[in-house]
């Protein structure tokens, strides 16, 4: 897989996507998502507990995510691209306001 090509990108087309590239874009999401949570201002994901513990589950099981089936694995991923965009905003929003 071509690591420039954007999580968008790949989303859209990761019904063509192996087991191992399945993995390395979960990978490349989590990872995504751990630094939007560390790198928000403080207290913006405090609250929300269940972030730490999702990214941990899907690190722990990227195996089994990576091997279900095409519809699952699209639901899957773009579930994970929406929370990231969300996110994305929350911690904008709450640099903006900070400021």
């Amino acid at each position: 897989m071509d690591s420039s090509r954007s999580l968008g990108s790949v989303a859209a087309n990761s019904s063509s996507l192996g087991f191992s590239d399945r993995q390395v874009v979960l990978k490349r999401i989590v990872e995504e998502l751990q630094e939007l949570c560390d790198g928000a201002p403080v207290g913006v994901f405090d609250g929300y507990p269940v972030l730490a513990r999702l990214l941990e589950a899907l690190s722990a099981s990227a195996a089994v995510v990576a091997k279900a089936d095409d519809l699952s694995w699209n639901d899957i991923i773009g579930e994970l691209l929406k929370l990231r965009g969300t996110m994305m905003r929350l911690a904008i929003g709450a640099g903006r306001s900070s400021h």
